[in-house]
């Protein structure tokens, strides 16, 4: 099967994911998790304050993100025009027009880096109020998750012996591509991939493996909090 991972960028443009880690699954790891769970609910308090915690720390994020990817892509602007510009004659028409567009997007450089620059600031002082708080409820969550979770290694192990398959590991390359061969039966493709918007989310993907070729996307993906 060949399997294609993509998700938005910081441009909101869907681009290739390199290099990331994903599982081919011979059960529905959602199920097993579900059952889970089902005997030891997640703890809502901790939820509500997590996801509230979040709420405020993505707009600060989100603004310096912004703010950077448009200094990156000024940047690389200005340096495809640097090299055009030293490919020319000054006395030429041409160089005299690139030059004038030079300086402007220049202008345009330094005005993107102070934003940048302020919006790091918001973001350094978002941190430093909520980081203590959400590293705490953190905590709170790691250790309900060691508790409910305790059994799904043995369970998984259980399902793979009882089906015949093992779960198959692999990574995508450069171009967020992989194929993996699959045996005989029903399979399922587990992935999870941080999210270029908001570092308290991932985007994840536990989809049924059919047809040749599979693409994970924000379709079939889910954007989940990162307790």
């Amino acid at each position: 099967m060949k399997i294609e991972v993509v998700i938005p960028g910081p441009d909101s443009v869907d681009a290739p994911v390199a290099r990331l880690g994903l599982v081919a699954l011979p059960y529905d790891r959602d199920s097993v998790i579900a059952a889970l769970e089902a005997t030891h609910p997640r703890p809502a308090a901790i939820t509500r304050q997590l996801d509230s915690l979040f709420q405020a720390f993505r707009a600060p994020f989100a603004v310096y993100a912004s703010a950077a990817y448009r200094v990156q892509t000024l940047e690389q602007s200005l340096g495809r025009l640097r090299l055009r510009l030293d490919s020319l004659p000054r006395a030429s028409a041409t160089y005299d027009s690139l030059y004038r567009d030079f300086t402007r997007l220049t202008d345009s450089v330094a005005t993107a880096r102070d934003r940048r620059r302020d919006g790091l600031e918001e973001l350094a002082i978002a941190r430093a109020s909520m980081g203590f708080r959400i590293d705490s409820l953190r905590q709170l969550m790691s250790g309900w998750e060691d508790s409910t979770y305790r059994g799904y290694d043995s369970i998984t192990k259980a399902l793979s012996s009882g089906l015949g398959n093992a779960p198959i590991a692999d990574s995508t390359g450069a171009d967020g591509r992989v194929t993996i061969r699959l045996p005989v039966g029903r399979w399922w493709i587990y992935a999870r991939s941080w999210d270029a918007w908001d570092p308290n989310s991932e985007w994840y993907w536990n989809v049924p493996a059919t047809g040749d070729r599979l693409v994970l996307d924000r379709s079939n993906g889910r954007r989940l909090p990162r307790y």
